[in-house]
């Protein structure tokens, strides 16, 4: 549901407090958000500079592809993109065609915004969901790893992951190849709740072969990006998504990966955002341990035992949901 009074809290930092006309109809201000979104989805500093000159996000559409380029720090010809953008669609159509096909849009102003998400440096300005937006009400805990796990690392998942479900805590995810796509369908397995966060639209479902996987995600659970639905994957979007996987959770669990790997940048940006990381020991013979291992040499939590993180975390046995803070 959404609040009644116009979304002053949507981020002031950016230029001063946000500022609205009272007659403004917030439905209209969504859908021109939104509009001017999947367009800008991939220019964050234009976005916010757009924010700051009008806060109503009005203007654009009145402006010249001249100004907009001046406005928003832009090139010429991508200010001409947008302009066109912005007068070949419309904002209702647009917002209409969201909704038609499930998808359900969160604003970084929206009620159900995660709030451990806004705490982090750059959180998404609209996330795109689909599924139970409910599981965004729940404590959280990321797990990632190799795309390429051993049968020690699977054992390993298996034994780590029940216990985080049994315990009512949604388990946060990439939907990648590996550890990524056997957390969810863990946490599927045992009756628990888990949220997949992708690195494109919900019209390219990445790897492919987790086509089965993303429809029961999609039905049950909880899909969510960033990406306008149109958006193809690229290799830069991944590193960018795992910003998400971490600022939605508590802590991060890496369970087998290289000492050079995406999962290590996951932790590292965990550390930055203020979340506990843990990691899985491994056998010193393994390749796909050595980053685990490295982690833990580096302070990272052990996981000696499917216990362990409640040990290290006692807060997370706790009834209670997300909270804004730690």
């Amino acid at each position: 549901m959404w609040q009644s009074s116009p979304p002053e809290r949507l981020k002031t930092t950016l230029c001063g407090p946000f500022k609205y006309r009272k007659e403004l109809s917030l439905i209209s201000f969504v859908q021109r958000y939104v509009h001017v979104h999947t367009w800008l989805y991939g220019h964050y500093r234009a976005f916010s500079k757009l924010l700051c000159w009008d806060p109503s996000l009005q203007a654009p559409y009145h402006a010249s592809p001249l100004e907009i380029a001046a406005k928003l720090g832009i090139n010429e010809k991508s200010a001409t993109a947008f302009w066109r953008h912005l007068h070949k669609t419309t904002p209702e159509n647009m917002y209409a065609n969201l909704v038609e096909t499930g998808i359900q849009v969160l604003p970084l102003f929206h009620p159900l915004y995660p709030p451990l998400l806004k705490t982090i440096y750059d959180p998404p300005y609209l996330l795109y969901a689909k599924g139970n937006i409910k599981r965004l009400q729940t404590k959280k805990i990321a797990i990632c790893g190799t795309r390429t796990p051993t049968a020690y690392g699977r054992a390993a998942l298996a034994t780590i992951a029940k216990p985080i479900s049994e315990h009512s805590l949604t388990i946060v995810s990439g939907m990648a190849r590996g550890i990524d796509g056997l957390a969810h369908e863990q946490a599927i397995r045992t009756g628990g709740a888990t949220i997949a966060v992708l690195g494109s639209g919900f019209d390219n479902i990445y790897p492919p072969e987790h086509s089965t996987l993303f429809h029961a995600l999609a039905e049950h659970q909880l899909l969510l990006s960033e990406y306008p639905p149109f958006v193809k994957p690229q290799r830069w979007h991944f590193p960018v998504r795992n910003r998400i996987v971490s600022g939605l959770s508590q802590a991060v669990i890496i369970i087998e990966a290289k000492r050079k790997s995406g999962s290590l940048i996951t932790a590292d940006l965990a550390l930055e955002q203020g979340r506990d990381v843990f990691a899985v020991p491994g056998p010193v013979t393994s390749a796909q341990s050595e980053g685990t291992n490295w982690l833990i040499s580096q302070g990272a939590g052990c996981l000696y035992t499917s216990e362990a993180l409640f040990e290290a975390m006692p807060q997370l046995l706790s009834k209670t949901g997300e909270s804004q803070s730690f």
